[in-house]
């Protein structure tokens, strides 16, 4: 059964279909999971799940258990815990993404229900859900978008439900990884302690900040703001936001998953604030 909401129309200009084409590739990444950075994200969810949320569910059948894929796409965490067992809903406002999945979902014989749904403008009424798995979401609304859908998701979840979350990039990726000639200054100042090496990497990127304002009158944060990726996020800000939105924090953990080829980029592993994976588990507060 598909539920066709009215806010699925109500496309902000943050959300987007990617088209055919984005599809496409999204499926050969799938098909080609065990050979490229999905596993990771895969393999974290699983993680996550496994060892912060199963230990509270008791001794429930997983086919009882309420699993909702936020933004599901073409549908690869619902397939994923759809094989473990658990009754799952994908959603997506996307329906090029969901037709897609639903032929994936035939293909390796399983049966998630796909909804089509504005997750930043979300009001689905589910059953109480157990898990809500939200993976590489939250970077692409606005604060308010995803301030609005952290407390939709919160309310939707039952009692004892948790909400599984990842994130990528992180605010300051852009310095550390995306320009090669930004970040050669920070690489001499990476093996400093912790808090003097986040100090100085926040100053570095006021002063961008500053260059952009005086050559193109935007600093960076207002430069991506209609980008895919508008908002990267640090462990401080998420953290923050969740409990506004009336979640208790049960773990939240930095990593950079992906692995990297570049020298300076793997030195900067080092320093938590230049991980590029956010991620954790939360629950509404009681």
């Amino acid at each position: 059964m598909e539920i066709d909401m009215n806010t699925a129309n109500k496309v902000k200009h943050t959300s987007y279909q990617y088209g055919e084409e984005y599809q496409r590739k999204q499926v050969e990444k799938y098909k080609d999971r065990a050979n490229n950075h999905w596993q990771f994200r895969i393999q974290l969810a699983h993680d996550l799940v496994r060892n912060h949320v199963v230990p509270q569910l008791g001794d429930r059948a997983k086919s009882t258990i309420i699993v909702v894929d936020v933004g599901t796409s073409i549908g690869t965490f619902a397939l994923e815990f759809s094989k473990l067992g658990y009754k799952v809903y994908g959603v997506d406002f996307d329906e090029q993404a969901l037709k897609i999945a639903r032929q994936l979902a035939a293909e390796e014989k399983v049966q998630p229900e796909f909804i089509r749904a504005d997750i930043s403008d979300w009001s689905q009424n589910f059953p109480p859900i157990d898990i809500a798995i939200c993976f590489d979401i939250f970077e692409h609304l606005h604060d308010d978008e995803l301030g609005a859908l952290l407390v939709a998701i919160r309310k939707n979840l039952a009692l004892n439900g948790h909400l599984v979350f990842h994130t990528f990039p992180t605010q300051y990726d852009y310095l550390l990884y995306d320009k090669r000639l930004l970040r050669y200054p920070l690489y001499l100042i990476s093996k400093l302690p912790t808090r003097m090496f986040e100090r100085l990497l926040r100053i570095y990127a006021a002063f961008f900040d500053i260059a952009l304002l005086l050559a193109r009158g935007v600093d960076y944060k207002e430069t991506i703001k209609t980008w895919s990726h508008c908002n990267p996020l640090t462990h401080t800000r998420l953290t923050d936001m969740l409990k506004r939105a009336g979640f208790d924090i049960v773990c939240i953990e930095s990593a950079t998953l992906y692995p990297s080829t570049h020298a300076i980029a793997r030195i900067f592993k080092k320093q938590l604030i230049s991980h590029r994976n956010l991620y954790g588990v939360a629950t509404p507060k009681v």
